[in-house]
Formats: C-alpha cells, structure tokens, sequence
C-alpha cells in the first residue's frame, strides 16, 4: 500500500472535560455487530446514547440541528471498552462509525470524533491531542481500529519499529513523544497492509494551550 502523503494540519481547541455518558447496555447475544468492529454489538436507540455520541445521528435535543447527512433516526450499533485510564465509547451504522472517551481521570481532556465506515476500516478514526502549558511534547492517540488488527506498529522516520500497541476490542489508547512516525496494523492479511503516517514532529509551532487541551486533523492527498 502506498503511503499516504500528509500536507497539513488543522488544530483544534478540544472541551477539556467528558460528558457524563449514559451508560450502553451490556453486549447483545448471538455474535450480532457492526461490519468490521465486533465493539459496537449492541443495538441502541440515538436517544439512548451518550450526549457525545447521540449529536453526531441527530439526537440532539429540541432546537439543535444537525447536518442531514448524519441525522439517523435508527437504531445504531453500539459499544464501550474499559481501559485502564479512560472508558472507550462507540457508535456505528452502515455510514458513520463515531468514538468518543472518557478518561477516568477529570483532569485529563476527552477527545473523540467521527469518520465514515470505510475511513474507520482505514485507521481514520484516531484522534490526537495533548493537554499541558507550552508547545506539545507528548501526544494521546486513542481510537478504533477493525477487526483482524492485533496490534499497531510504531515505525520511526529511519525504519525501525520502536514498539507494537496492543489493541483491546478494537480499541488503541496510548502515548507518544513528538516524533514523525507510521503506525502498522499487525494481525491478519488485512491487518498488515494497513498504514497511517502521523507527522507529530512537525506540530511544535502551535505554541502554548495555556494550561488546555488540544486536538490535530491531518489533510491527506493522494491515496495507494
């Protein structure tokens, strides 16, 4: 697979503070789950998802309004992790695949967003962010990965693998320095040919989030 040519990034002032979720239901029987995510494998009502989530399928409440290429009156399927620092939450459908966490320490930020299913299949749907005074030093990668992917690879700018994350349920949450790097799916056929570069060594510029905590989008050209 050829490797994806990142030409920018695009900051964002990320709320430094989790919504108080509803919490999901426990998983459905029968193996039942959204295409490639074996997470997300119960089925919910929008009204019953957690703020954070039930705004990206038009769940918001009286007044609110939504792009209608996201509004979905379905119900959606659905799904959380625990992990050691933060709970993982996460909601799919046939078009939109949206995470969200919630770190169990509140003074950390939460982060989270939302591509489309085959984006999310892609490693598109990670989020990075850093929280603290000054130009970033150390990044929160958390997200969703698809089935088959065992773990993600951490390959430096001169080709060595400096280390392999695990993945839990379709879910990675782990720390990095600012560095450019590629992340490498391990696990199945599928697994291995995917790939996503992360240029964090070109993010020192962005200066200081007094205190906050902030987000980064990279734009992509080009695809392989």
């Amino acid at each position: 697979m050829t490797a994806r040519r990142l030409i920018g990034a695009a900051l964002a002032v990320l709320v430094c503070a989790a919504f108080a979720g509803t919490a999901l239901a426990a998983p459905a029987a029968g193996g039942r789950h959204l295409p490639y995510f074996s997470l997300m494998n119960e089925r919910v009502a929008v009204k019953k998802l957690p703020l954070d989530l039930r705004i990206w399928f038009g769940g918001i409440p009286e007044g609110g309004t939504l792009s209608s290429g996201r509004a979905h009156r379905r119900p959606v399927w659905s799904g959380k992790v625990e992990r050691p620092k933060m709970t993982i939450l996460a909601a799919g459908n046939s078009r939109w695949v949206c995470e969200t966490d919630q770190p169990k320490n509140e003074m950390l930020g939460g982060g989270g967003g939302c591509t489309t299913l085959g984006a999310s299949r892609e490693l598109f749907n990670l989020n990075v962010r850093s929280c603290g005074k000054g130009p970033p030093r150390q990044f929160r990668i958390t997200g969703l990965v698809p089935n088959g992917v065992t773990g993600l690879e951490v390959e430096k700018a001169d080709g060595t693998v400096g280390r392999t994350v695990p993945v839990i349920e379709n879910t990675v949450a782990f720390t990095v320095g600012r560095e450019d790097f590629t992340l490498r799916g391990v696990g199945d056929p599928a697994a291995e040919r995917l790939e996503r570069p992360m240029p964090l060594g070109r993010l020192s510029g962005f200066g200081d989030h007094r205190g906050g905590c902030a987000g980064y989008t990279f734009m992509e050209e080009g695809g392989g």
